[in-house]
């Protein structure tokens, strides 16, 4: 009867949004389970799994304040995650993000990838890789959630922390940075919309590339970019990236949703980031001196890349139609919508509850509204002939183009190895959940290509050798 007085105002004529909720609610806390069968669904979602997936995430804190826990940043792509990576990096206690050629809290190694693929889907060699890096948190960007391994309950010693943002406008900021062939008419627009850009070519801006939006293969996010337009937020949570398995259904709307707000420490709602990221502050802590000047501060990484390209605004490619097109992307990214929904009603809720037990919460949250929003742009770079010793930090380097592939030749002392920004090919691999051969040998700027490369001949560079360090100790040690 309840679903029947729904339905009438649904569709006979606009109900109050107070009174729609409030029967909703009512709805769903009585007879979704009902309804799930009724429309066809197998079984309604289990009731324990959310009181399941809660007790994991309070055994995860504690394992977090006893300094033995990990720490998963779900990075959701276009939705502020480098501001969030930002504070998290700098005012998160107990936080160890991976420093050394990191970027956006990702390790060199698992930039463009799915850190999880990477290390053959095992949570343990994951863990274990992540500590010899020298950290116990690190951003997942271009991989889902192992939504079968928490599940599971097989991840006791991680918390997650992600963020969320209006889903249109999320898409809407990754086609102007990333996808801006799809701004170039309303057509493109529609067929970006509708998952078809293979119509287009090549998809993607001048300034990008097909891996930096998919990811580097075989460790992708995802083979085609309609992900991006196809309820994102919930196959990221699922692990459903792969767009071939069943259309989703409402079990799995509340498998993703018991998995965002029942498994995850915080989820920060980007629109209100300065008192949305408080949360943090009662659940894993947050120290509030590091981040009070951050909670204003919106990072913003592609700005460079604006001023190279010619993005339509919104009244040239047609108020009137875009708005349209907006309410059609809505239908389509209904489940990601409930999920926006959901996380700005239970932020305000947490946050509220944090400030009740932490006064300095509750200052920063009735003034979080006072202050604006302040941009933090990369400074703009400037236009300078500069070589490749400058550019790359060599000793009479040159580039040279060698079947088809442009090589560089970069003599370097060691010293200049130290300070590198980059990492040479010669440079011994590491593989995953094992130290680099002879780690003990490498400090100082001592580095394995430095010392070990075959064109020193077989006894290696002898300048890098000593009574204590020698070829046979640093560049034979077995990866065994």
């Amino acid at each position: 009867r309840l679903l029947a007085k729904v339905l009438s105002h649904n569709y006979g004529h606009l109900l109050d949004a107070a009174a729609f909720q409030t029967e909703m609610t009512l709805f769903q806390s009585q007879c979704w389970p009902v309804t799930l069968l009724l429309i066809g669904v197998e079984s309604a979602l289990p009731m324990n799994l959310s009181h399941a997936l809660r007790r994991d995430r309070e055994i995860a804190t504690d394992y977090w304040r006893r300094g033995r826990g990990l720490l998963w940043f779900q990075h959701l792509r276009r939705a502020g995650g480098t501001s969030l990576c930002s504070l998290l990096h700098a005012a998160l206690l107990g936080a160890d993000f991976v420093e050394e050629r990191s970027e956006a809290c990702q390790p060199e190694e698992w930039k463009l990838r799915d850190a999880y693929a990477v290390m053959g889907h095992n949570l343990t060699l994951l863990a274990k890789d992540l500590r010899i890096l020298g950290g116990n948190a690190f951003a997942q960007e271009y991989g889902p959630i192992p939504a079968a391994a928490v599940l599971a309950h097989r991840m006791p010693h991680w918390v997650f922390v992600t963020h969320i943002r209006d889903p249109w406008s999320r898409f809407w900021s990754q086609l102007r940075h990333e996808m801006a062939t799809c701004l170039s008419s309303m057509e493109a627009l529609v067929a970006c919309v509708d998952g078809k850009h293979e119509l287009l070519g090549m998809w993607w801006s001048p300034t990008a590339h097909i891996d930096s939006v998919l990811g580097v293969p075989p460790f992708r996010l995802s083979e085609h970019p309609s992900l991006y337009g196809d309820n994102y937020y919930t196959r990221v949570l699922l692990n459903r990236t792969d767009l071939d398995g069943p259309p989703l259904t409402l079990q799995d709307y509340e498998v993703a949703k018991s998995i965002l707000f029942d498994r995850m420490s915080a989820v920060i709602v980007t629109e209100d980031f300065a008192r949305s990221v408080l949360q943090l502050t009662c659940t894993l802590g947050l120290d509030l001196d590091i981040a009070r000047p951050l909670l204003q501060a919106h990072v913003r990484p592609y700005q460079q890349n604006e001023a190279l390209l010619a993005i339509p605004t919104e009244s040239e490619l047609g108020i009137d139609a875009l708005a349209r097109l907006q309410s059609r992307f809505a239908r389509k990214n209904r489940f990601d919508y409930g999920l926006y929904q959901e996380a700005k009603r239970l932020s305000e809720i947490q946050v509220a509850n944090c400030a009740k037990r932490k006064p300095v919460v509750a200052e920063l949250r009735a003034a979080s509204a006072a202050y604006p929003v302040k941009e933090v742009k990369q400074a703009a770079i400037p236009e300078v002939n500069v070589s490749v010793d400058d550019l790359f930090g060599c000793v009479n380097g040159s580039v040279e183009y060698v079947n088809g592939t442009f090589m560089l030749l970069c003599p370097r002392t060691i010293e200049q190895h130290k300070r590198s920004w980059w990492t040479s090919v010669a440079a011994r691999k590491r593989r995953p959940g094992r130290r680099i051969p002879g780690e003990h040998c490498w400090f100082d700027g001592f580095e394995w290509a430095v010392c070990c490369d075959d064109s020193f001949g077989p006894e290696g560079n002898k300048d890098c050798w000593d009574g204590i360090h020698n070829y046979s100790s640093c560049c034979t040690d077995s990866l065994e």
